[in-house]
């Protein structure tokens, strides 16, 4: 009886929050409009979109890893208002990601393919790209003009 009663609410829950669906490009940031204010937020799987909450109507969605995943809207009282399928494409055309077992390097090829800081590449890009940085901020500090 109280399975039959449990897969009740849990059908009336899914049918009340209905599906909508979002495309999120990788490492962009897109605004998003709530239906109506938010109590709680919570992301499907972390790892392939983010949510930051600006206030109780409208919250910015970041894309970080292509793939599928969800994000039910809660409201106030703990019941499900909205459920958005959230769907994260590659990066855009000049983009270059190359894969190497679990090691992803992330490349921006304008002229020529340079490797750029992108979330959930290989940890060694962003110490190389930090320590570039330092050395171009050292040579600019170095070659101002004191006062």
């Amino acid at each position: 009886m109280r399975v039959v009663i449990a897969a009740a609410l849990l059908s009336a829950a899914a049918s009340a929050a209905h599906a909508e669906q979002i495309w999120l490009t990788m490492d962009q940031v897109k605004p998003y409009d709530l239906k109506q204010p938010a109590g709680q937020i919570v992301v499907g799987n972390p790892a392939i979109a983010d949510v930051t909450v600006q206030d109780k109507t409208r919250v910015l969605l970041f894309g970080k890893a292509p793939g599928l995943t969800n994000m039910y809207i809660f409201d106030d009282a703990g019941n499900a208002v909205d459920n958005l399928i959230i769907r994260v494409k590659t990066t855009p055309a000049g983009m270059l990601t190359v894969n190497r077992g679990v090691a992803r390097t992330t490349y921006s090829c304008a002229n020529r393919c340079e490797a750029t800081v992108t979330v959930g590449d290989d940890t060694s890009v962003f110490s190389s790209v930090s320590s570039q940085v330092t050395q171009k901020q050292a040579q600019a500090a170095a070659g101002a003009p004191q006062n």
